[in-house]
C-alpha cells in the first residue's frame, strides 16, 4: 500500500504531514503544537490557547484565538488526523518514532483542555513577549505591570504587581518544569515575566537571577542561550552601569523598552511614565553594559493630527541611540479596545485614529526610514501582537 504520509523526526519535535495539505508538528511530550490543514494554521500554546492565522485577501490576513467550542473541534479533528497518519505510517516508522507516536496517542481533546487548565494554576496570563522570544520558556519573578496606568495597554488590569520572593520562584520555575516536561527541548531561553520584571530592586533581582541560574544551565552551548525581559522606561532609569554589568554578568543578552513613540506629546498622550529623552540615556547605558536592546514603537500612536511628529521624532530618537546588529526595532501597529482611555484622550486633543491602511502605511514609512539610521544589521521589523499565543 503506498502513502502520501510524511514523517520528520528531529531530536524534539516530530512532524507529520499529509501530501503537504496536512502537516501537524508534536512537541517532546507529544502535544500538538502547530498545524496547517486546509489553508489555515493553528498554533497551539503550553497555555492549551489556539491561535489561527490565514490569509482571506492579498495583503490581508486573519489572527485570532478560537472560542472553547472552536478550539475543540479543531483539536479534535488535528487529533484524529494524526491518529489516522500514524495507523498508515507505524508499519514502516523508524523504531525511534514509535515512542513519540504513544506519547502523540495519550492526548485526546479532554486531555489537553485538562492540561488547559492546570496551566492556570501555576502561570497568571501571559499577555505578551517579543516575536524573537516565541520560543522562549516564560518564567514569572514578577506579575502584573508596576506602572500599568499606560492609557492604551488593558493587559495588565487584572492583577496588582507582585515580585516573587527567591523560595517562591523557585517553587513557581519547578512547577513550569513540571508542566513542560519534554517539550523543554524546544525553548530556546528564559523570558523573565511580567510586564517589566527587571525593575525589581537589584538585590532582589540578583537572587531571583540566582535562582534560575540553579535551576538551567543558561550560556552559549546550554540550550538556553540566555535571559531576556522588559523593562519601563521610568524603572530603566533607576538603574546605573554597575546594575547592568551585574545583569550582562548573569545572562542577560537583551532588553525591550516600550518607547512607543519619541514625539513627547504622543508619548505623555499615551501615558506613558519617563520622556523619549530618558529613553535614549537608557538605551545607551545598556548597551554600555554590553546588553542588547529591543525597542518598540506603536505604528499609529497619536492618530492623524500627531502622525507626522510621530514619525520623525521617533526616527530622530531611534538615530540618536546608536543601535547596531545586536539590537532590534520592533514596528507594533497600535490596537486599542473601543473603551480605551486613550481613545477618549485623543479626540479630546482633535486627532483621529489611523485607520488599518493608514497604519500599514505608517510601519512601511517607518521600516525604511529607521533602516537608514541605524547599523547595518540592525533588525527593523513588524510586531503584531495579535499572532502572539504561549
Amino acid at each position: 500500500m503506498t502513502t502520501d504520509i510524511t514523517i520528520n523526526l528531529q531530536p524534539h519535535h516530530l512532524t507529520l504531514a499529509e501530501a503537504m495539505r496536512t502537516i501537524i508538528a508534536f512537541d517532546g511530550e507529544g502535544r500538538p503544537i502547530v498545524a496547517f490543514r486546509n489553508g489555515t494554521n493553528y498554533v497551539r500554546g503550553l497555555s492549551g490557547d489556539v491561535l489561527l492565522k490565514r490569509t482571506i485577501a492579498p495583503g490581508q490576513k486573519e489572527r485570532r484565538k478560537l472560542s472553547a467550542d472552536e478550539r475543540q473541534a479543531i483539536l479534535a479533528e488535528i487529533l484524529h488526523d494524526a491518529h489516522r497518519m500514524i495507523e498508515q505510517i507505524a508499519a514502516t516508522a523508524p523504531p525511534e518514532a514509535h515512542d513519540w507516536f504513544k506519547r502523540i496517542r495519550r492526548w485526546d481533546v479532554a486531555s489537553l483542555e485538562e492540561e488547559r487548565a492546570r496551566f492556570r494554576t501555576i502561570y497568571k496570563p501571559i499577555s505578551i513577549v517579543p516575536p524573537d522570544q516565541y520560543r522562549a520558556l516564560v518564567l514569572q519573578a514578577t506579575e502584573g505591570c508596576s506602572w500599568n496606568r499606560c492609557h492604551f495597554c488593558t493587559f495588565y488590569r487584572d492583577r496588582p504587581f507582585r515580585i516573587h520572593t527567591p523560595t517562591t520562584f523557585r517553587e513557581h520555575i519547578r512547577q513550569v518544569k513540571a508542566f513542560v516536561g519534554a517539550g523543554l527541548g524546544l525553548r530556546m531561553a528564559i523570558f523573565l515575566g511580567d510586564a517589566n520584571a527587571l525593575i525589581t530592586p537589584q538585590p532582589r533581582l540578583r537572587s531571583l537571577l540566582q535562582v534560575i541560574h540553579e535551576e538551567f544551565p543558561i550560556g552559549p552551548t546550554a540550550p538556553l542561550k540566555g535571559i531576556y525581559s522588559f523593562l519601563d522606561i521610568f524603572g530603566a532609569e533607576r538603574k546605573t552601569l554597575t546594575d547592568y554589568r551585574e545583569l550582562a554578568d548573569a545572562g542577560v543578552r537583551r532588553i525591550y523598552l516600550g518607547l512607543e513613540s519619541g514625539d513627547d506629546t504622543v508619548f505623555h498622550q499615551l501615558n506613558k511614565p519617563g520622556s523619549p529623552a530618558e529613553a535614549i540615556e537608557v538605551v545607551q547605558t545598556i548597551k554600555a553594559a554590553g546588553i542588547a536592546v529591543g525597542v518598540i514603537l506603536l505604528a499609529g500612536a497619536g492618530g492623524s493630527r500627531f502622525a507626522a511628529d510621530h514619525v520623525q521624532h521617533s526616527i530622530d530618537v531611534i538615530a540618536a541611540m546608536n543601535l547596531g546588529p545586536d539590537d532590534i526595532v520592533y514596528l507594533s501597529p497600535l490596537i486599542v479596545t473601543p473603551d480605551s482611555p486613550y481613545l477618549d484622550q485623543l479626540r479630546e486633543s482633535g486627532s483621529q485614529p489611523l485607520d488599518t491602511a493608514e497604519i500599514t502605511k505608517q510601519v512601511q514609512t517607518l521600516k525604511q526610514s529607521l533602516r537608514t539610521v541605524v547599523a547595518p544589521g540592525t533588525k527593523v521589523v513588524l510586531y503584531h501582537i495579535e499572532e502572539f499565543v504561549y
